[in-house]
């Protein structure tokens, strides 16, 4: 699928995925701010709110049918794992994803440059136009911003727990991630093909990242690889305790580009074989069991989401 320059079309009908609970009840006055606006425009509006994240799936597979039989366009709101599950589903389609964001980070609406405010969202998501994309993809998963294994799960997993307890915060989630390093960590066997050459390294991380604005946040020189349509590689090496520590102080002030300890690079493909059967893997930060080897790859120009007219595709 190419797409060289701006699409603008007509929008025959809106189909809202959301979870309902998202945003402190945000999406479901969202839906009704988006359904009275299509109603003013002679627009068919259907809602698929999921009212727990379990039930989102199903919400998703039939926004996406319904929106190939019937026409018009997926509106997803939520963070970025609610985007990433949709772009997954369309994927390679000729569907158009609009976006509203309401999640913490909204790296994929920002990099973009779709409107954080709900009301100018909206506004996008009924208008603007439509550029092709890039989606990266590990196996048979997509991923919108990022995927990491090793060190990296462990510590989304332990954040989960801890955020649960004592509430979505900054200062929790570094004392989170502080306690999890004290327990220890193993670094794996690794078998890494970059599409030129093969070898082996010790290492408890692995990050493969796609998301330009992401990148620079975290102060690592591999942006460029977003420029280039690679995938940007971090491979962590095997380091002692008290560096992973000093690693941890030195990414909460964005000082990594000179970490030596921080291994980068570009690439098309990534092929990485781990020492173990299964890893689990954060897909824009989701935890999916996936079994080795992990097959990396950048999917050009697979999905068409509505932007502002005036911003550049990633």
């Amino acid at each position: 699928m190419q797409m060289e320059q701006p699409q603008v079309t007509q929008v025959s009908a809106i189909h809202l995925v959301a979870n309902a609970g998202s945003g402190q009840g945000s999406a479901k006055r969202a839906a009704r701010q988006l359904e009275v606006v299509c109603a003013e425009r002679n627009i068919r509006f259907r809602r698929y709110l999921a009212r727990k994240p379990a039930q989102l799936p199903a919400r998703i597979e039939a926004a996406t049918q319904a929106a190939r039989s019937e026409g018009g366009r997926v509106v997803a709101m939520g963070g970025d794992g609610t985007i990433r599950a949709v772009a997954q589903a369309l994927s390679g389609s000729d569907t158009p994803l609009a976006v509203i964001p309401a999640g913490t980070f909204n790296f994929f609406a920002r990099n973009l440059g779709i409107p954080l405010e709900q009301d100018r969202a909206i506004d996008l998501a009924l208008g603007g136009t439509l550029r092709a994309v890039h989606l990266g993809r590990v196996n048979d998963h997509t991923f919108i911003i990022n995927a990491s294994f090793g060190l990296y799960a462990r510590l989304i997993r332990a954040r989960e727990q801890h955020t649960r307890r004592f509430g979505r915060h900054r200062l929790v989630a570094i004392v989170s991630t502080l306690l999890t390093l004290l327990r220890g960590f193993r670094a794996m066997d690794l078998q890494i093909h970059d599409g030129q050459a093969q070898r082996g390294i010790k290492s408890p991380m692995v990050f493969v990242g796609i998301n330009a604005l992401q990148l620079r946040g975290v102060d690592l020189d591999i942006d460029s690889c977003v420029a280039t349509r690679q995938l940007g590689v971090v491979v962590m090496r095997e380091v002692t305790q008290w560096s992973l520590f000093r690693l941890t102080l030195r990414g909460l002030v964005r000082r990594l580009r000179d970490e030596q300890s921080l291994e980068n690079f570009c690439a098309e493909h990534l092929r990485i074989q781990p020492d173990r059967r299964k890893v689990s893997v954060v897909l824009d930060g989701e935890r999916i069991r996936m079994r080795g080897p992990l097959e990396f790859v950048i999917d050009r120009d697979a999905l068409r989401v509505v932007v502002p007219a005036t911003k550049e595709s990633n």
